[in-house]
């Protein structure tokens, strides 16, 4: 250990924030529940809640070593250099870069883990979401630093720490009604991200805000005036500039985070049906394909060719398949999960509509409800039993359909007349 590696650790707080964090970083990575790990953004994405904790933390430590540094027993060791603000940037470099590291460690491990080798965005996207992540960690520290400078030791942590949490929700996106741009929107994976990939002009915004706030908040000039530690006329400047860049941004940057441009998936194998994954579900093929391949076999065999698409494509967020002879095809999170997918699955996600606008927002209304019901729902019973599945459940009355009458329905389903009437 070098000589410079023990000073730091003995006179400061902020490379020991390293443990903790570390914890935090194994916590969420073992944290059950995760289906979506495979995919590369949702795992980039997924490990931003860290940060939500982390963030605060690293302000309120940072905030501390720099009152420490500004406390009256050392603010003239500080100010009296040509370059003073080296002591804080110093200081808190030894706060971030562990952070950084550790962080960029665990992602790539989950990426590793996760077996994400052929993302169904960029590895550059993937590279750019995590390092805005890292200059979130940054921009926590460099606040901090300047609270750090301007208070005493008891309230510097309280004050940093409290206040970034405060910021987090405040310019994180948690009160925002409609897509705003949002500085510590770093991050947001609570369902599957497959159709989505990161906004280019958004990070970019991020980035370029994140830089030129934190550099202004990690040069801010003390000067001891009457006893007090203020800021010179010209930090005062900059600090005002700068907090008036973070309140303007939603207003002048771009609001949306995700580039939701129709991207449909690229893995396809089979014929008749043919069924196109996305590549980071291309695992679950051999899972997907034995019930649909059950299902068509049967429809063939009992003469509901009807039943028997062409294609079969999984749908995204972004993505909805639709068109003569094509079924969509969504995965439900057993797949993922349990790696279950059974024929109920199958037929129930295979005969879902999701392309019609219904479909995505009943409120739309112009649809009889009660006979779209009917409708899907002897659809899907028709097609189990064809199949050989007895003891199908349904919410309402249901028709054993003939080969005419479930065609007339999908042809219907297709053009998006749900509640056509045989």
């Amino acid at each position: 250990m070098t000589p410079r590696i023990r000073y730091a650790l003995r006179t400061l707080l902020g490379p020991w924030l390293v443990v903790p964090a570390f914890g935090m970083e194994a916590a969420i990575f073992l944290t059950r529940g995760m289906p979506w790990r495979g995919e590369g953004l949702w795992t980039v994405d997924w490990f931003a809640i860290s940060i939500f904790i982390i963030g605060p933390l690293c302000s309120g430590v940072a905030a501390i070593d720099a009152a420490r540094l500004s406390r009256p027993g050392n603010i003239h060791l500080v100010v009296s250099v040509s370059r003073s603000g080296w002591a804080y940037l110093r200081a808190a470099a030894w706060c971030a870069i562990p952070l950084v590291c550790l962080h960029l460690l665990t992602i790539a491990v989950a990426l590793i883990v996760g077996r994400v080798g052929h993302p169904s965005v960029s590895w550059w996207s993937l590279v750019a979401g995590a390092l805005v992540q890292c200059l979130g960690i940054v921009w926590y520290v460099a606040l901090g630093s300047a609270i750090g400078r301007f208070t005493g030791v008891l309230v510097a942590g309280l004050v940093g720490g409290v206040g970034a949490f405060i910021l987090s929700y405040a310019i994180g996106g948690a009160f925002a009604s409609e897509p705003t741009f949002q500085l510590l929107n770093l991050g947001s994976a609570t369902i599957t991200m497959i159709g989505k990939s990161f906004s280019a002009a958004y990070l970019a915004s991020q980035a370029v805000l994140f830089i030129t706030t934190a550099a202004i908040f990690m040069t801010l000039r003390v000067q001891p005036r009457s006893g007090l530690r203020v800021p010179s006329t010209g930090a005062t400047v900059a600090a005002i500039a700068a907090v008036a860049a973070i309140g303007v941004a939603p207003v002048v940057l771009p609001g949306q985070r995700y580039d939701s441009t129709p991207h449909p998936p690229t893995a396809c194998a089979g014929t008749r049906p043919e069924i196109c994954l996305y590549p980071e579900h291309e695992r679950y093929a051999a899972l997907v394909s034995q019930p649909i391949n059950a299902l068509a076999q049967a429809a063939q065999a009992n003469g509901y060719l009807r039943f028997m698409p062409e294609r079969i494509i999984e749908e995204s967020r972004s993505y909805r398949p639709s068109g003569p002879g094509v079924f969509a095809l969504y995965l439900p999170t057993s797949v993922y999960e349990d790696g279950l997918f059974s024929l109920e699955d199958a037929a129930s996600t295979l005969l879902n509509p999701t392309h019609c606008q219904f479909v995505q927002d009943p409120s739309v209304g112009g649809v009889d409800m009660e006979q779209f019901a009917f409708n899907y729902f002897s659809l899907l019973t028709t097609w189990l039993q064809l199949a050989g599945v007895e003891d199908v459940s349904a919410p309402t009355s249901t028709k054993h359909l003939s080969p005419q009458e479930a065609s007339t329905i999908l042809d219907s389903f297709a053009n998006c007349r749900l509640d056509v009437r045989l």
